[in-house]
């Protein structure tokens, strides 16, 4: 009776791993942009293989165009899967007067070619967009302020600077810091960031990677801004955007070897199907040994 207890439950575990539910994975769900500022992009995944002849297809759509756009659809299949792909927001334009930071979300559609497929009715998470509002106010711009930069790769500049429709009448500071061991400000944190009528109020500094050798995946990271000072009211006080990233891993874990083969995925009804066969094998185990 033992035995046949352990059988069954091993058959169990397998079936229930052969049903995991496959997943789109997207990060980060929060962006932000500023209006007339650069893009940002959002990362997105597949958890699991479609099916052979599967092609899942991700259409992201903006809650609001007037604040954001966002760029074509992108398709998965059992071959590209596991390599992120990204969509790109394109914040609106300023022009439109003092409307105030406006939220809106962003909708990720799933589809599936392959009824019955691994990826035929799942869903994606929303994306929560905010757009930065800069007309008709004293504002400080941080831009971009939702950022992705590779270990090993290129640095991601940031500019930072005041709003085109008020001037300050005098200097601005405010401090910049992390705790994060993700990621590097090249004049190293923390540091302040100054403008002044001499740099036409509007420095850059850059943020890279720290390039590692440990396989531990793509990192979230945050540098703060502190609120910014200055004897021009308008401006002290202030709090400019923290600077949200994420940190990709460039290190791989290695190959299985050459003779070994990979799970196969299985659609819908064929789990259903092997749930079925094992729950029945388990069971005239059970009887047989009553017996």
């Amino acid at each position: 009776m033992m035995k046949s207890f352990r059988v069954l439950s091993a058959l169990t575990a397998l079936t229930l791993a052969a049903t995991t539910q496959a997943a789109v994975i997207i990060n980060p769900t929060n962006i932000s942009t500023t209006e007339g500022g650069s893009t940002v992009q959002y990362q997105v995944v597949l958890d699991s293989a479609p099916d052979g002849g599967e092609t899942v297809t991700v259409t992201p759509s903006s809650g609001d165009v007037t604040e954001g756009t966002v760029s074509a659809a992108i398709n998965f299949t059992d071959a590209n899967w596991e390599t992120p792909q990204y969509i790109t927001v394109t914040p609106g334009a300023s022009g439109d007067g003092n409307d105030g930071d406006v939220a809106y979300a962003i909708t990720n559609a799933v589809t599936s070619n392959l009824g019955g497929g691994a990826y035929d009715g799942e869903t994606a998470p929303d994306v929560n967009a905010n757009n930065a509002n800069i007309g008709g106010i004293a504002v400080i711009i941080v831009d971009p302020s939702s950022i992705f930069v590779t270990e090993g790769g290129a640095a991601q500049t940031i500019t930072v600077s005041v709003g085109p429709d008020t001037l300050p009448t005098d200097d601005i500071s405010f401090d910049v810091t992390t705790v994060s061991g993700e990621a590097t400000a090249t004049p190293g944190t923390p540091f302040t960031v100054t403008l002044t009528a001499g740099n036409g109020y509007s420095v850059t500094f850059d943020i890279t990677a720290n390039d590692d050798a440990l396989i531990d995946g793509d990192q979230a990271f945050t540098f703060t801004t502190s609120a910014a000072t200055s004897t021009d009211l308008g401006f002290d006080g202030l709090n400019p955007a923290d600077i949200n990233g994420v940190a990709l891993d460039d290190d791989v874990a290695p190959s299985v070897g050459a003779g070994a083969t990979s799970l196969p995925t299985l659609s819908q009804w064929s789990q259903l199907l092997l749930l079925i066969l094992l729950a029945g094998f388990g069971m005239r185990a059970v009887q047989r040994r009553k017996t």
